[in-house]
């Protein structure tokens, strides 16, 4: 909610992918919409950038790393995340 606010400094406090995760979400809402035709060419530039990049591993190992260095490194701020 706060990346929607336009807070991006709190969204990043409250969890480093806010950005991406909202990013995504659009573009999945978009592409429930928006006709075929315009669709089809997004998902084949996207397609393409996936298999040059390997961006969706990348985006899950760095998520996996964020939250194991938050698990070590900020337990404080990760149980006061968790207590609201």
């Amino acid at each position: 909610m706060l990346l929607l606010k336009g807070d991006l400094a709190g969204s990043i406090r409250f969890h480093a992918f806010a950005p991406i995760f909202l990013f995504a979400i659009v573009a999945l809402i978009l592409s429930l919409i928006l006709p075929k035709s315009i669709i089809q060419p997004a998902i084949a530039r996207a397609e393409l950038i996936e298999r040059k990049t390997g961006l969706t591993f990348l985006i899950l190992c760095s998520l996996i790393l964020y939250w194991l260095a938050r698990l070590l490194f900020l337990q404080a701020a990760f149980v006061q995340l968790i207590r609201g």
